[in-house]
């Protein structure tokens, strides 16, 4: 099985002044490329998606769009909550 283990995303961490969303974006652009390019079966997310519990619309929809492009890649996703999720925004992905 080919697996890549991830952690730490924090979508909607902000340093000073800059938005990371951009490069969040970015990033899962290049994640969803390498799960197609090396035919990875399953991307684990260990925690810390979101940078706080509640987090902007913008953010909820970037992690919605990357779980959505990974999984029809055909890979499963494993993904747990951190100390800055909330169980409640990761559970909106328990249909796949």
């Amino acid at each position: 099985m080919r697996l890549i283990h991830t952690s730490d995303w924090h979508f909607g961490k902000r340093f000073l002044d800059t938005d990371m969303l951009p490069h969040q974006e970015r990033f899962c652009d290049w994640l969803v490329d390498l799960v197609i390019s090396e035919e990875i079966e399953c991307v684990l997310v260990a925690g810390d998606v979101y940078d706080r519990a509640n987090p902007k619309d913008d953010e909820v929809e970037l992690l919605d769009d990357v779980l959505h492009r990974i999984s029809s890649a055909g890979a499963s996703i494993v993904m747990m909550s951190g100390n800055h999720d909330s169980a409640e925004r990761l559970h909106f992905g328990t249909r796949f």
